[in-house]
């Protein structure tokens, strides 16, 4: 079980929100926990206009329709996975953490996954940033590992069942990313790295927040997990050192 007073930490170290409605949501800078008017930019938006190519991803590669349930339709992925996101933060951040009746399948799927890997979710959506790049985001789940008494960011990402490898194109020819990432293939699986690298990156760089919660038992290490759920499978991808490494350049790149 995770440390006594570890959620009341990450509650009251929280760097940024995400605050407005429509074309005004986006992450706000706290301080002393009180919003600053200071407005950052997100993540995704950031790599796609400097580490994203400009090519395109084959529609094998993509998130699209759905074809169960009452997602189905042109969109279906994106409505579902957002639906995914609200229904496991409302139960993770309240401190229910197993599957039960009334879940969605993926949200089920997803906390399974977490426990046979031996993570505890301990908090959804806990926002991180980088001033200097004027950048925010929100950790999908950031769970504890009991083994290892260390944190780990979770990525999540629902549907994405098809060929996560297939590279954009540009005039008919695959596509390398950008800048500190130009000898990697631009790919579905590459792009969710890169955003869990950068995720991580932040959170790590969060010094008091961490001496905080090395006080309390938790070890200064933090790891990082890509996990998908789909109606086919649920894979989860450790976080590489060689993205571990790359992450303080992709984030001054942004």
């Amino acid at each position: 079980m995770a440390p006594r007073g570890l959620k009341k930490i990450l509650k009251d170290t929280v760097p940024v929100k995400l605050t407005g409605k429509g074309k005004y949501k986006g992450f706000e800078v706290l301080k002393q926990g009180k919003p600053t008017g200071t407005k950052l930019r997100g993540l995704t938006k950031a790599l796609e206009h400097r580490v994203w190519s400009e090519g395109s991803l084959p529609s094998i590669a993509k998130n699209g329709t759905v074809k169960r349930g009452g997602w189905k339709g042109r969109g279906g992925g994106r409505r579902r996975g957002t639906a995914v996101d609200a229904q496991l933060t409302r139960q993770v951040n309240s401190g229910k953490t197993k599957p039960t009746k009334g879940q969605f399948t993926l949200t089920k799927l997803a906390l399974a996954a977490l426990a046979e890997n031996g993570l505890e979710p301990v908090a959804c959506q806990r926002g991180v940033c980088y001033q200097a790049r004027r950048v925010g985001t929100a950790i999908d789940v950031l769970c504890y590992e009991k083994l290892t008494a260390q944190l780990t960011i979770v990525e999540l990402k629902c549907g994405y069942s098809g060929a996560r490898e297939a590279p954009a194109q540009k005039n008919g020819k695959p596509c390398n990313m950008r800048g500190p990432l130009h000898k990697a293939p631009d790919h579905t699986l590459n792009r969710h790295l890169a955003q869990l690298a950068c995720t991580r990156e932040m959170f790590v760089r969060e010094s008091k927040a961490l001496a905080k919660m090395q006080a309390i038992g938790v070890n200064n290490l933090v790891g990082g997990a890509l996990l998908y759920v789909n109606d086919e499978e649920t894979a989860l991808y450790p976080l590489p050192d060689w993205w571990i490494a790359r992450a303080p350049k992709i984030i001054d790149a942004l």
